[in-house]
């Protein structure tokens, strides 16, 4: 029997890890409207078929200055992780998809950021210039990876991110895959700036201008491992 119940071991352990694993919330857009976002924005953005990551719909944002607030572009999707999620100790990983039709313009563009909730201040950001991608924590600002000419036109791009959600820079850290490769690897930093909770802003944020620019959003995930937030195979676009 203390043979047979060794034997076991490796089973009850692959299942105790596959039963913790969690994906808690989809924004996929497979209902194939927005419902799935709250408050989802409504002018500039479309459910479309084609291109998608996976599955049978994604979200195309077509931006230009009719989308101007203040000095900014703004069409942007907002996800608020139900409680826990971003409280103090907190562990979650986040995943997106991008496909960018045409190569955007060399001014700025946040298209995906942490944000501070009632305080508005961001915890971390993605921000695209031309086919250069910066990754960037800000308890206190730091840069953490710069992808010169990795995001290119033309094909989808895979984003993920591991928090701890922490005030203390020695809890909190983040961890960051692109396109399925390791590009920040574990680091310590604070995640948290006060006690208001984090949220996710995805979509396009950039100074005015009146160039229309195409960004598309699919395979978007929270969930408890790197597994459940990335694609599980190549999608290529439709030429």
């Amino acid at each position: 029997m203390s043979r047979r119940f060794a034997a076991l071991l490796p089973l009850l352990a692959l299942s105790a890890a596959s039963s913790s694993a969690e994906v808690i919330w989809r924004g996929d857009f497979e209902t194939g409207d927005t419902s799935q976002w709250k408050a989802a924005p409504k002018a500039g953005v479309t459910v479309v078929r084609d291109p998608v990551r996976e599955g049978k719909y994604a979200v195309r944002i077509d931006g230009t200055d009719a989308a101007r607030k203040g000095k900014l572009d703004r069409i942007e999707f907002q996800h608020q992780p139900a409680p826990p999620g971003t409280a103090e100790g907190a562990e979650r990983y986040f995943g997106w998809s991008v496909y960018l039709p045409k190569r955007l313009t060399d001014a700025t563009h946040s298209l995906a950021y942490f944000e501070t909730r009632n305080t508005w201040s961001q915890l971390m950001a993605f921000e695209v210039k031309g086919e250069d991608v910066l990754f960037t924590t800000r308890v206190p600002y730091a840069r953490h990876w710069s992808g010169r000419g990795k995001m290119t036109a033309g094909r989808w791009h895979d984003f993920a991110v591991h928090v701890l959600w922490s005030r203390d820079p020695g809890k909190g850290f983040v961890e960051v895959w692109f396109d399925g490769e390791q590009v920040v690897p574990r680091t310590k930093t604070a995640t948290l700036r006060d006690e208001n909770a984090a949220f996710l802003q995805l979509g396009l944020l950039r100074e005015t201008s009146a160039v229309p620019e195409t960004i598309v959003i699919d395979h978007v995930t929270e969930a408890t491992t790197l597994d459940d937030v990335t694609p599980r195979r190549p999608r290529p676009a439709s030429p």
